[in-house]
This record gives C-alpha cells, sequence and structure tokens, in this order.
C-alpha cells in the first residue's frame, strides 16, 4: 500500500488556500489509488520545537531528538512515506517558518559524517530516502512566477533534488474569493487531472503541467481585484482613483459600494450570460449608492447611478452584500430575515448565481441529469404530481361500490406510474407512499374487512392528509419533489424553496382533512351524490399550488429592508 504524507505549512491549515490546491489534488489522486494510505498533517497543530543546534542527534543520543514533542512521530511518518507532498503558501520568498521549523527538525535523519557524493559534499543518510518522491504545492499573491524561484531552489536541496512535481499557484489569493469559483474551475479541474495522472504515470501531462502554469485571470483583471480587494476592506491607497485609471478629485470621487462591485464584475462568467439581456441596480443603503450592470451579449458592463430601466434591482446594505457575496451569509435566509428586497423581475435571482459567481458545479451538472429525467413520456416533473392523484380520485369515487375500481385498480395505476418513474427517473415519496397504502388496502380488501367498502372513502382522505403531514416531519415537504424541476439547484437548497413548500405541503395536508370533513357532513345530510363536487377543490388546489409557488417567493424579496 503507497504511504502518502501530507505536509500541511500554512499557519491557517485546511482553511487555507494552499489547502483547496492540496484537496483538489488529492481528490483526483484518490480517484486512481483509492486504498493509499493518507496522513494528512497540519503543522500549525502540532507541538514541534525549533532546532537548538545541540547536535545530540549526531552524537549522544543518535537520531534520536533530544525534544520530546510530536516531531518523534512525524519524523518517522517521514521515513516511511513513499510520496511527500510538501505545501506551503509563499510567504516573504520562501516556505512558511511553520514548515522550515519541520525541515530543520529532520536533522537526525542525516549522520554527521562528510562525504562526497554525486559531485558534491553532504552528510550521509542515516536512513534510505532515495526512493522517496516528492511534490511542492505553492501559492502567492503574485502574478509572477519568479516569486517561488528561492522556495524551489531551497526544496531541490532538502530533497537532493528529487522534486517529481510542482504546483506553483499564481494570484493564489483568488482561490479564497468564493464569487469568483465559476471564473476559476478550470484550474480547478486540471487540480484534480494532475492528481490522476501523477497517481497513475508518477507524472503530469505536459498539457496539465502548462494548464496549472497559466494565470487564473488576465493580469489587467488580477491587478484591478487585488488593489480593490483592500479598498474594499476601508483602506483608500494615495491617489486611488488616479491609479485606476479614473478622474482626479473634482471627477469621479471614490465610492465604496462601486469599488466592492467592480469586483462582482470580475465575477462574471459570459458563458452562462448567453442569450441575457438584462440589466440589474444595486442600491447600497447605508452608502447612499446606486449603481447598475447592463449585461447583454455575453458582456457586463459596471456603470455609476441609477438606471431607471433596470430588470432586476437588489436593495440592500454594504455590508449585507458583502456577507452574501462571500458566502458568509445564506442569500436566501438574509432575503427571509429582510436584509435585502428585490423589485422588478424575481426570476433573474434564478440565474444570478450563475452568471456571477459560482456558475456550474457538480450539484448543477446532477441537476441538469436531473432535470432531463424529469421530462418523462413528454411529461415535465410538475404535471406528474397531477398524474399521481389520479389513482386517489378512482379510489375516492368507486371504492364504496367496486372493489376493483376502488382498491385494485388505484393500486396498478400507482404500481405503473411508479415503475415508469423508476425506469426513466425518480420515484417521488408520495408515488411510493400511493403504492403501499393502495397494497395495504388490497391486503386487507383479501381479508374480507368489510369497512373498506363502507369508509373507504373517508380512509382515503384522512390517510392522504397523514401522507402529506409527515412529509414535514423529518424529510423534504412532499411539494418539492415535484416543483424542485420548476427552478434553478441553487433555489431547491435554499431556505425560501423549503419554507414555500412546507406551506404548500400543510395547505395540502390541510385541504384532504377539510374534504374528509365535508364528506361527513353530506352523508350526515344524506347529500353523498354531491361528493364528487369535492373533487373539484383538488383542481383548484392544483392550480393554487402553481401560482403560490411563484409568488409566495417574489412576496418575501419585496420585503423590507432592516
Amino acid at each position: 500500500m503507497e504511504k502518502v504524507l501530507i505536509l500541511n505549512g500554512s499557519p491557517r491549515g485546511k482553511k487555507g488556500n494552499t489547502a483547496k490546491l492540496i484537496d483538489q489534488f488529492m481528490k483526483g489522486y484518490q480517484t486512481v489509488k483509492p486504498n493509499s494510505h493518507i496522513d494528512y498533517v497540519e503543522l500549525r497543530k502540532k507541538n514541534v520545537k525549533n532546532c537548538i543546534g545541540c547536535f545530540n542527534c549526531w552524537t549522544k543520543t543518535p537520531g534520536k531528538c533530544i525534544h520530546g514533542d510530536d516531531m518523534e512521530t512525524l519524523l518517522q511518518q517521514y521515513i516511511d512515506a513513499n510520496v511527500v507532498i510538501w505545501a506551503t503558501p509563499l510567504y516573504h520568498h520562501g516556505m512558511t517558518s511553520i514548515l522550515k521549523t519541520f525541515v530543520e527538525r529532520t536533522l537526525p535523519i542525516s549522520e554527521p559524517y562528510i562525504i562526497k557524493k554525486e559531485g558534491k559534499f553532504a552528510h550521509p543518510e542515516r536512513y534510505e530516502t532515495s526512493g522517496k518522491r516528492n511534490i511542492l504545492i505553492s501559492n502567492c499573491g503574485f502574478p509572477e512566477h519568479h516569486n517561488f524561484d528561492i522556495m524551489m531552489q531551497s526544496f531541490k536541496r532538502i530533497t537532493n533534488n528529487h522534486i517529481d512535481e510542482s504546483i506553483l499557484c499564481i494570484m493564489g489569493e483568488l482561490l479564497s474569493k468564493k464569487p469568483l469559483a465559476g471564473r476559476i474551475q478550470w484550474y480547478m479541474e486540471a487540480l484534480e487531472t494532475a492528481g490522476k495522472e501523477y497517481a497513475q504515470n508518477r507524472h503530469f501531462d505536459s498539457d496539465t503541467r502548462n494548464t496549472l502554469g497559466q494565470p487564473l485571470v488576465p493580469l489587467e483583471d488580477f491587478i484591478e481585484m487585488a488593489n480593490l480587494s483592500w479598498e474594499a476592506e476601508g483602506e483608500i491607497p494615495p491617489n486611488f482613483n488616479e491609479a485606476m485609471g479614473e478622474e482626479a478629485p473634482g471627477g469621479i470621487q471614490h465610492k465604496k459600494g462601486f469599488s466592492y462591485l467592480k469586483l462582482m464584475r470580475q465575477s462574471f462568467i459570459s458563458k452562462n450570460a448567453k442569450g441575457l439581456d438584462a440589466i440589474l441596480e444595486i442600491e447600497f443603503t447605508d452608502l447612499n449608492e446606486t449603481h447598475h450592470f447592463i449585461i447583454k451579449n455575453q458582456k457586463c458592463e459596471l456603470i455609476d447611478g441609477r438606471n431607471t430601466s433596470f430588470t432586476t434591482k437588489i436593495i440592500t446594505t454594504y455590508d449585507t452584500w458583502m456577507k452574501i457575496s462571500n458566502g458568509e451569509v445564506s442569500g436566501s435566509q438574509a432575503m427571509m430575515d429582510g436584509l435585502y428586497r428585490i423589485e422588478g423581475d424575481f426570476n433573474f435571482m434564478m440565474v444570478m448565481s450563475k452568471i456571477f459567481g459560482s456558475g456550474e458545479s457538480d450539484k448543477d451538472k446532477k441537476m441538469d441529469e436531473c432535470s432531463q429525467n424529469s421530462k418523462i413520456l413528454g411529461i415535465k416533473g410538475e404535471k406528474w404530481m397531477s398524474i399521481s392523484f389520479i389513482p386517489w380520485i378512482l379510489s375516492w369515487i368507486c371504492i364504496g361500490f367496486n372493489s376493483i375500481l376502488g382498491v385494485w385498480s388505484p393500486l396498478l395505476l400507482s404500481g405503473g406510474i411508479a415503475a415508469i418513474k423508476r425506469k426513466n427517473g425518480e420515484v417521488t415519496y408520495f408515488e411510493k407512499m400511493s403504492v403501499l397504502y393502495f397494497s395495504v388496502l388490497g391486503v386487507l380488501q383479501l381479508l374480507g374487512i368489510s369497512f373498506i367498502s363502507t369508509e373507504g372513502t373517508l380512509l382515503n382522505y384522512f390517510s392522504m392528509a397523514l401522507i402529506w403531514g409527515i412529509s414535514l416531519l423529518d424529510r423534504k415537504p412532499l411539494t418539492a419533489d415535484y416543483s424542485k424541476h420548476r427552478f434553478d439547484v441553487n433555489m431547491q437548497d435554499n431556505i425560501m424553496f423549503t419554507k414555500t413548500n412546507e406551506i404548500l405541503t400543510l395547505f395540502w395536508s390541510t385541504m384532504f382533512i377539510l374534504q374528509g370533513c365535508l364528506f361527513i357532513l353530506l352523508r350526515q345530510l344524506h347529500l353523498v351524490k354531491f361528493t364528487p363536487f369535492l373533487y373539484i377543490l383538488t383542481f383548484i388546489a392544483l392550480k393554487f399550488t402553481g401560482w403560490f409557488s411563484n409568488w409566495y417567493p417574489g412576496y418575501i424579496a419585496k420585503g423590507r429592508v432592516r
């Protein structure tokens, strides 16, 4: 079994940009070698004292340091590893002090004698490490690769010039910018590919190596984002407007909100804006600033000031928008809490996350597949809810006088619907429960239970209410299984979508109870012949469901900003 030792020397550990590079590389590596033994070490969490140059590990206790700390275990892991991944951000032209401390504490691996090896004088190794494979992973905030020169020289000496591959990511600070995730997705995919290739061949293909050497964004975009990101935090550099190519004082003055929206503009993904012609206006109520984006022909232009012809307008505070953009606050939760509101076309919000920021994720791809599967036999997903009611309506009408039409036919219909959905897509909770319910009725019918024919209709109403009501307790609301096909994947996972469907599911459960009560009333008044009119409520409820699922999110979006 191959042993891989990951030495993460970042002070941020698994929360840093270096960790993002490691994770994506290892994702590909473990796809090829899932059974590899991985030791992931966050050095910042280890007790590793500084080497004091006492040389006891060479003299009094050969191979063993006087410090009784975590390095004893780490050193053994290092000796045993087949592959060592040295990972560190670039700090002042070199590795971090955390990783440097580890390197210095590997002194016990060497012996004190000086010998000539490969034409150079060096210390012989106490333990055999010449077959060890090494990978260097690093990132820096600058846009040029020469910044890694000193670090590369250091690791060539540390590994005796045995570095198999290196991943040196320039513009690395962009890795932590969530709004840019979609724009730099190509780089993350290249990292995963590199992991697969190294696991298979012990090296990267030349195309992959070249891709990993590319800047994450064009140089001019990076310089603007780098400077603006510091300014957006509140620091305004001297002559900022002039440096950014804007007018000097007396012309366009520095505007904090406008600067932050420049960063948002950099996250624009043109391929996802195909066919989109819209104006997005954003008003920062606390800064008294309003600006707008014009999105047309797969281009995005940011303009200072208002535009009365906006497609969609977002009204919020600067702090709220920063937190939403950076992923610190859920956009849907912020809307539910009244932290921002929407004017104009709410539907634009459903595509906004794809054109600004995250782009297409694995979840989006799965959703696209799900959307394809949701159209079965030419019928879209939401219409299957109406079809799934057919067995119940047949049972309501016939169960009192004909067991075949009231029990067995609904069982065959619900089973058929489930079979079709299973073959072509997903079987919903409601469809599964329908098959189960009519199966139970069938068993009771075979056992000769008489109340099936006398109370079957009433049993149907209250059983339906129970099925819908239970879905609210420990799973997603029942209507979500159908209405999700009308929304973007990002809407499906947010609290607004869930809240909308919770209300709708509760509405349906209540409606079935109401129908059951009305049925009892009509029977008491000897007006059973009018009970078919109760089914009209079902069709009205279906129409209401479609309307409410559109209206409610828009109603919340137009709420008052707190």
